[in-house]
């Protein structure tokens, strides 16, 4: 599949520059060689000795990460390569290379490059379509998502309206995420049809987005007869989408305001969070809306509430103070977290400090809120968190130790997440690497 998915050369020439300049390091020839307890050892030893700084991160992840696509085997490497996702254009050539194979791993690797819009959909489709030659439809049912992705141009409209029918719900979401690509006002029907009656929650959830991407009017009240039948996930997607640029003003703002004056709960949130971001008539109203959330009694729908409500405003930091000491624990970090993450001109220093403080403290336990706590002061650069962080690194909790490296990484602290490059996990291994690599 070279042919078809193609790396790119210089990426490849810097990343053997990069490798080269490190080839002597032990770490490095045990990342290349897969052996994880002596790269274990010799980060530990290099990171003690002050050896190992961030490019050496960097290479060491990448070596990973590359040596992870090359070993992938079906089924478990196919979610393996998922969490490449994020980090998929400092590995285009690993990925393009082992696109060129023929097993389920090798579509896998095929689509992340088609997201990433490192892949052309034409060659996509051709390589779909020649791969599939003589295959059963159940082997075919990947190859057909992948095609089916690629079905972006207007050219392919009526195939992919099709697809957003097809019996394979990756089939269907793939269909769905090419006509948000497509923008092509023809798939108007098809997506209202399946935002309406897809059996799949992601299915129905990328058809709302898609048809209030389209915008118009048509979109705008079909979507208000799909609120009467939506669960509240629902309900908060097609609020997003009546604040989309083409529907807010073609009866958007309209349904917008009709629903913070006539729902409750989440759905209203989601109406006043989508009216303010939006800006305009009835932005007042829902911040009051949202006030009036804060001070409810139903705890999800405060912390929902608290961090869709607009700092720049008076009234909404009022609301904050008054709930910063809540009994409510989960309400009360809410608050705190809000603080701290938010814009140092949206706070007051003081009060922001307070709220770092606060964090610290609760950070020290173990419990679930104290991981939260430990990731909102990393994100906020909160340097007093590094030695917590580093002990969550050898927490016997997947997400707990992949939260610690990555809170690690936003300190500026590559060094000491890459310790869990050696993780005897592959999942953790690939998501630490992606964080490094992400990070530069």
């Amino acid at each position: 599949m070279h042919r078809v998915l193609s790396g790119s050369i210089l990426a490849g020439l810097l990343s053997l520059a990069t490798v080269i300049g490190c080839a002597s390091s032990a770490s490095i020839r045990a990342a290349e060689a897969g052996r994880f307890d002596e790269l274990r050892r010799a980060l530990n030893d290099e990171l003690r000795r002050g050896a190992l700084d961030s490019d050496d991160a960097r290479a060491i992840a990448r070596a990973i990460a590359e040596g992870e696509i090359a070993r992938a085997t079906p089924p478990s490497g196919v979610d393996l390569l998922r969490e490449i996702r994020t980090c998929a254009r400092p590995l285009e050539d690993a990925l393009a290379e082992r696109a060129a194979g023929s097993d389920a791993v090798t579509t896998a690797a095929a689509m992340i490059l088609l997201e990433a819009g490192i892949t052309d959909p034409e060659r996509v489709k051709l390589y779909a379509n020649d791969a599939a030659a003589g295959r059963s439809p159940g082997k075919n049912a990947a190859l057909r998502a992948l095609e089916t992705r690629a079905l972006v141009a207007s050219a392919d409209g009526a195939v992919r309206r099709s697809r957003m029918l097809d019996g394979d719900q990756e089939v269907r979401v793939s269909a769905l995420r090419a006509a948000i690509a497509a923008a092509d006002p023809s798939d108007r029907g098809a997506l209202l049809e399946a935002a309406r009656l897809d059996p799949y929650p992601l299915a129905r959830t990328l058809a709302i987005r898609a048809a209030g991407a389209l915008g118009g009017r048509e979109v705008v009240l079909a979507l208000r007869d799909i609120w009467t039948l939506s669960d509240e996930p629902g309900r908060e997607a097609i609020a997003e989408a009546w604040a989309a640029p083409r529907a807010i003003g073609d009866g958007g703002r309209a349904q917008l305001l009709w629903a913070i004056s006539t729902e409750r709960g989440a759905p209203a949130i989601a109406a006043a969070r989508a009216l303010v971001r939006v800006g305009g008539d009835g932005a007042g109203e829902a911040v009051s809306v949202l006030l009036g959330a804060i001070r409810a009694s139903q705890s999800r729908d405060r912390i929902y509430a608290i961090l869709s409500a607009p700092l720049e405003d008076r009234a909404v930091r009022s609301a904050l103070l008054e709930a910063k000491d809540d009994p409510d624990h989960a309400v009360a970090f809410a608050v705190h977290a809000r603080y701290v993450d938010a814009p140092p001109h949206t706070v007051a220093a003081r009060e922001r400090s307070t709220a770092i403080a606060w964090l610290m403290k609760l950070a020290s336990g173990t419990s679930t809120r104290a991981v939260l706590a430990r990731g909102a002061l990393a994100r906020a650069g909160v340097r007093a968190a590094v030695p917590l962080l580093e002990r969550d690194l050898r927490s016997r909790e997947i997400p707990v130790r992949e939260a610690a490296a990555t809170g690690l990484v936003e300190l500026g602290e590559s060094p000491r997440a890459a310790l869990l490059l050696a993780d005897a996990v592959p999942q953790v291994r690939i998501s630490v690497a992606c964080a490094i690599l992400g990070a530069s």
